[in-house]
């Protein structure tokens, strides 16, 4: 998954492509130009993608785990995540961040080209590509309605932490309890992978996290849809 964009100035919205095309030269390490249809395709990846890194990719063994009971892993099965979270597949960096470069979303459509042919990813392709479930809340990474009633931050950190654990301030990964801890860590490295803080347990991190004890249902088909938005 490519690393979430930093907005630049003068670079906000894809209407202003034809402007920023003019000026810009395009350095010989840019792949091929035959991976573009044309030079304004070209040009916008050398604004806005050349230098932006991919998230390597894991997946989860579930050999490993097989003989033993972890409580994450079965509730990753009860929401449908382990064929999602075990894919094995071949990773094309260059090929991804040309994708990225021109994606578009469209009412949860991709779409997108690369070489020059399109792609149009409706959302049942999607489903059937990523399998990805699409029942439960639309979640997006902050807490929505259908759960702000049960939610508290004091309540889920209780839920998460170990006894001796800090309450407030910046919640660690060192101050999870171990089950907690062990969904955590596949949780930022393989199901919502970042590049950075690892160790640091977001606002999104805790939602997730709780919302998994509980046994809520998230449609994560369209929260990976959303996090693909966000990183254009």
């Amino acid at each position: 998954m490519a690393e979430p964009s930093k907005k630049r100035k003068g670079t906000s919205s894809r209407s202003q492509r034809h402007f920023e095309t003019q000026e810009t030269p395009i350095p010989s390490s840019i792949p091929s130009a035959s991976l573009f249809s044309s030079k304004e395709q070209r040009i916008w990846y050398t604004n806005l993608f050349s230098s932006r890194s991919i998230v390597d990719p894991k997946l989860i063994d579930m050999d490993f785990f097989s003989n033993e009971s972890f409580e994450c892993i079965q509730a990753f099965e009860n929401s449908n995540l382990i064929p999602f979270m075990s894919l094995k597949l071949h990773v094309y960096s260059e090929l991804v961040k040309v994708f990225y470069s021109n994606l578009e979303i469209q009412e949860g459509t991709l779409i997108s080209e690369v070489y020059g042919i399109k792609m149009v990813i409706d959302q049942s392709l999607f489903y059937e590509l990523a399998q990805l479930s699409s029942e439960g809340v639309p979640f997006e990474g902050t807490l929505i309605d259908d759960w702000k009633y049960e939610f508290s931050v004091h309540d889920a950190r209780r839920l998460v932490c170990t006894n001796q654990a800090n309450m407030t301030g910046r919640l660690l990964a060192g101050s999870l309890a171990f089950e907690s801890r062990i969904l955590h860590y596949l949780i930022v490295r393989i199901l919502l992978p970042r590049s950075s803080n690892l160790a640091q347990v977001s606002e999104e991190d805790l939602i997730v996290m709780w919302a998994f004890h509980k046994g809520r249902q998230t449609d994560w088909a369209h929260l990976v849809r959303y996090r693909m938005h966000k990183a254009l």
